[in-house]
């Protein structure tokens, strides 16, 4: 099955070096090494992580790479249509993918979101779960449809958040159940025997937004527990909380609670 992926980040370039075996990569859409994105009614300008990464396997393997200025222009359109391919496959991607783009692939297009769809649609759904104190995440393999995260769902991994874990352990292993996803079921998609389940009762309140390194300052009204799960939903490869002692900024990268006699 030949295959188009869009690649923007370490985990992206993870999924397409695992899934080269499976499938062949008729190409590969990414970004410029800093690209401009809207985040609500702010522009944001970001970096391709993977930026280096995707260029070199591209030339080592003789894979067509196009970088996009506008991910649903004719451009785009035109490259696809060049270096046709069956699927799509989205990972460690910030654009949105509209249905001009999507009708262009006859198994369609999927991704993988890091929550148990449908919850924690939206932005960051691993951080605002560690944020949130819950006591597992996932990661959903779905086909992309014009919603936010709403398309159907071919399967998912659940994992436990420990009381030891940090964003980064965290992302590690559902980056992992993510790959196993993908492996385990492409075979499927393009025999046409995946699974295919409707998400239902879906709520915009379970949209959750992008988050801004803003956004970390820490609430000291919050309860002990509440900070930590916000320190280490923080930490690195991300910003960091932050708080300021007089009008010096000290980021937090980690913290505990300790028990004492009042």
């Amino acid at each position: 099955m030949n295959v188009i992926i869009c690649v923007a980040s370490p985990y992206g370039m993870r999924c397409l070096e695992s899934i080269e075996q499976v499938v062949t990569i008729a190409g590969i859409i990414t970004t410029k090494k800093e690209f401009q994105i809207r985040f609500g009614d702010t522009d944001r300008v970001m970096e391709n992580q993977a930026y280096a990464q995707v260029c070199e396997y591209a030339q080592k393997k003789n894979v067509p790479l196009y970088q996009i200025e506008k991910m649903n222009s004719m451009e785009t359109e035109q490259f696809i249509r060049n270096h046709s391919a069956e699927l799509m496959i989205v990972s460690g991607w910030y654009h949105l993918i509209k249905k001009n783009i999507m009708d262009l692939f006859p198994k369609g297009v999927i991704g993988l979101h890091s929550s148990m769809l449908p919850r924690y649609r939206g932005g960051a759904p691993l951080v605002w779960q560690m944020i949130n104190g819950e006591s597992s995440a996932g990661i959903t393999l779905f086909y992309l449809d014009e919603g936010v995260d709403s398309g159907d769902i071919i399967a998912q991994k659940q994992v436990d958040i420990l009381e030891e874990d940090t964003i980064k352990t965290l992302y590690d292993k559902v980056g992992n159940c993510g790959i196993e996803l993908l492996l385990e079921n492409l075979t499927r998609i393009e025999k046409g025997t995946a699974a295919r389940k409707k998400q239902e009762n879906l709520s915009d309140e379970d949209i959750w937004p992008q988050r801004k390194p803003e956004d970390g300052m820490i609430d000291w009204s919050m309860d002990p527990k509440q900070i930590r799960n916000f320190v280490r939903a923080q930490t690195k490869p991300y910003p960091g909380a932050f708080t300021y002692i007089g009008s010096k900024k000290v980021i937090i990268w980690d913290c505990d609670i300790e028990e004492t006699e009042s």
